[in-house]
């Protein structure tokens, strides 16, 4: 348990704490992500992110939580794994902003977390649920994924960024924004902000 535990504190603490140089900072880690927005019609009842962290940074936390060194995660090496991996993120916010029509929105506890390993890559699967749904008739959801200090780079799933559960897709739509008005890391960065809609 002390190799997880020191291995975390040398890569995730690059998530909690702030850069010191820009001109000499760089991305230590990325992540695919996916969103699925939970809907009622037009009111947001949930949010889940799909996490699929890249291949370096998959291979050194496989190394470091696979006690047993069978290539493998067990469900108690994938338990410590999720349980780091949530202490982390948490203190950041899961470096997860949200905006309703441009006011900013707190981000609820997550309700439920999984980890998985698929095909040597980590893949942590977050649930929120809000407690008053949003509705966003006439209105836009935004959610927006960065590190402002830039040690993890965060990229959406080039294939299906976004997907809406429970409503039909003509009623409410998802899009990508880079809005330049949110450049972060000394104005050098522009994010994608994922959007959602509803008529």
């Amino acid at each position: 348990m002390r190799k997880c535990s020191a291995f975390l504190f040398a890569a995730l603490s690059l998530l909690s704490a702030p850069s010191a140089t820009p001109a000499f900072a760089h991305p230590d880690m990325a992540a695919s992500v996916r969103l699925s927005f939970e809907m009622e019609q037009t009111r947001l009842t949930g949010l889940a992110e799909r996490l699929v962290f890249d291949a370096a940074t998959s291979r050194r936390l496989v190394t470091r939580f696979d006690i047993d060194d069978d290539g493998e995660l067990s469900d108690g090496e994938r338990g410590n794994l999720e349980n780091e991996l949530l202490t982390r993120l948490a203190e950041r916010q899961f470096f997860t902003e949200l905006s309703l029509d441009g006011e900013q929105l707190v981000l609820p506890d997550p309700t439920g977390a999984v980890v998985r390993l698929d095909a040597g890559y980590v893949e942590l699967q977050l649930q929120f649920r809000f407690a008053s749904p949003k509705d966003l008739t006439l209105a836009m959801f935004g959610v927006l994924m960065r590190d402002r200090d830039l040690a993890i780079v965060f990229g959406m799933d080039p294939v299906t960024p976004a997907i809406l559960s429970g409503t039909p897709s003509e009623v409410c739509v998802t899009g990508m924004q880079q809005p330049h008005d949110q450049a972060y890391f000394g104005g050098l960065v522009i994010p994608t902000m994922v959007t959602l809609t509803c008529r």
